[in-house]
């Protein structure tokens, strides 16, 4: 027995017996989920669009105590990642709910949202949307509502959501991203550049900041 079971919700480097590598973030299955199609009951883990399992595995690496995950392959989980979005932002629940819906099964386009989970709980998050409340509406998409919670601080899940988010992003088409932020040299830690300043909604200044992607 691997004990696949504590692989569940993060991002692991899986081997296969045939020499297949699969790597990303993982989610484990008991063997009586049930993957009838593939004729096995027995423990597995998810990877994307790939189910692997345990008698296949011949090796797992384990990358990250944590997985990032779009929320358009979440649906269930819609409210909690509103309610958790509002409670850290406050801005009002209805706008996050209307955005993440209308994300939900959109493989292409704006908006995108993003949750990263460590064993069964949210611990960070952020939007792609098409504009994060100021006057540049040239400089879209914008990277939106960035947090990690607290006690998740200075362990690097920042970067790692970051750099999924940007990836994920470029797969779906959108090789530039933008972000509108007050800090000053924390985003320069994971490829972003400052652009200019801009006026908010409200005429504050502040930074923007663009990301290209290879």
């Amino acid at each position: 027995m691997k004990e696949l079971s504590k692989y569940n919700n993060t991002t692991v480097r899986v081997t296969c017996n045939n020499g297949e590598t699969f790597t990303g973030a993982c989610e484990w299955y008991p063997p009586e989920y049930g993957f009838s199609e593939y004729g096995k009951e027995e423990e597995s883990l998810r990877i994307g669009d790939d189910v692997i399992f345990e008698s296949d595995i011949c090796g797992i690496e384990l990358l990250r105590m944590e997985a990032c995950f779009p929320v358009r392959d979440w649906p269930e989980a819609k409210e909690e990642i509103a309610v958790w979005f509002h409670e850290r932002w406050h801005v009002p629940l209805e706008a996050y709910r209307e955005s993440i819906i209308d994300c939900l099964g959109k493989e292409t386009g704006i908006p995108q949202w993003y949750v990263v989970v460590r064993g069964d709980k949210m611990i960070a998050g952020c939007g792609v949307i098409e504009n994060d409340f100021h006057e540049r509406k040239d400089l879209a998409p914008n990277v939106c509502a960035v947090y990690v919670d607290e006690e998740y601080r200075n362990q690097g899940i920042a970067g790692f959501m970051l750099q999924y988010v940007c990836d994920d992003m470029s797969a779906l088409g959108f090789d530039t991203l933008y972000l509108v932020t007050d800090h000053i040299g924390f985003y320069e830690r994971y490829g972003w550049q400052f652009l200019c300043m801009v006026h908010e909604d409200g005429g504050e200044l502040s930074r923007m900041y663009v990301h290209y992607s290879d």
